[in-house]
């Protein structure tokens, strides 16, 4: 049902790309999806307006690119141990180092950061944090949860944004 809805919403904001994580593998096995190695992502151009090139791909990135902008989706288990994690950034964070374009991660990152909105930040916020400074970005989240489970919630699902556009 989510999909269908994701669906609804994208024709409703004319969206040019749609970044799903954690997806519906079947859903995702159709034409027009680019999945990451894990099948944890999933992209697809949904306009056609734009030439997105897929760039990069490995488990739980993966990365398309136009002219004028690189887009990153992401997931990172709340499985994984903490040096997964932080070879995942590493990951995600010379894909961006190498970009001289706009660029926009999406993702779940399955990390509290006071910088994504969330009350406290746990050891992979600050790792997540010292990405985000290291390549010049922002997250532009409100604070809004994305994650509510028995009276608890998380920010988890982020969009971070580069500061300066271009490097």
């Amino acid at each position: 049902m989510s999909h269908d809805l994701v669906s609804e919403l994208v024709i409703e904001q004319r969206a040019d790309l749609l970044i799903i994580t954690e997806p519906n593998k079947y859903l995702v096995a159709r034409s027009g999806w680019m999945v990451d190695t894990n099948g944890d992502v999933a992209i697809m151009d949904v306009s056609g307006r734009i030439a997105w090139r897929l760039t990069s791909r490995s488990g739980g990135m993966l990365a398309v690119e136009s002219d004028s902008t690189l887009a990153i989706g992401a997931y990172v288990s709340p499985n994984c141990d903490i040096n997964e994690f932080t070879r995942r950034l590493d990951i995600i964070q010379g894909v961006v180092n190498n970009a001289r374009k706009k660029v926009i991660i999406l993702g779940d990152f399955n990390s509290k950061a006071i910088a994504a909105g969330s009350a406290y930040t746990n050891r992979r916020g600050e790792i997540l944090t010292d990405m985000m400074r290291a390549i010049s970005c922002l997250c532009v989240n409100d604070g809004t949860p994305t994650y509510e489970a028995r009276g608890h919630s998380s920010v988890l699902d982020l969009t971070i944004d580069k500061i300066d556009g271009v490097r």
